[in-house]
């Protein structure tokens, strides 16, 4: 496998920043992965305030206890947060995009160097 080809699955597949580091590239590797960390906690904290709010209506016995109440309100509470969603889902795609595109370009730039002796 090529190592563009490897650096871009790396960022890919594993995290944003991961080909970054296979090219020992560690300051864009800490950039991309930071960016895509502030959008996963962006994500993860507005669920899990959605799933504190499920659990606190449980917990009072406003919803009852059952699967098909609490998935329903889940659905609810989803729909209606979707606004919240949408500033750290685009945070994350755009790292995660961009660190894959850039992982490659960086080492296509590099094996075109070696191979023309520049």
């Amino acid at each position: 496998m090529n190592r563009p080809l490897k650096a871009a699955l790396f960022s890919a597949l594993i995290f944003p920043g991961a080909g970054q580091f296979l090219l020992k590239k560690y300051i864009s590797a800490v950039y991309f992965s930071a960016f895509a960390g502030v959008g996963l906690y962006l994500l993860f904290s507005n669920l899990m305030v959605i799933a504190q709010y499920i659990i606190d209506k449980v917990q009072r016995g406003e919803v009852e206890n059952n699967l098909v109440t609490i998935l329903e309100l889940v659905h609810l509470q989803l729909a209606t947060a979707i606004e919240s969603f949408t500033p750290a889902l685009i945070i994350l795609l755009v790292a995660w995009i961009v660190s894959v595109v850039e992982a490659y370009r960086v080492a296509k730039k590099e094996e075109n160097t070696r191979e023309h002796g520049l």
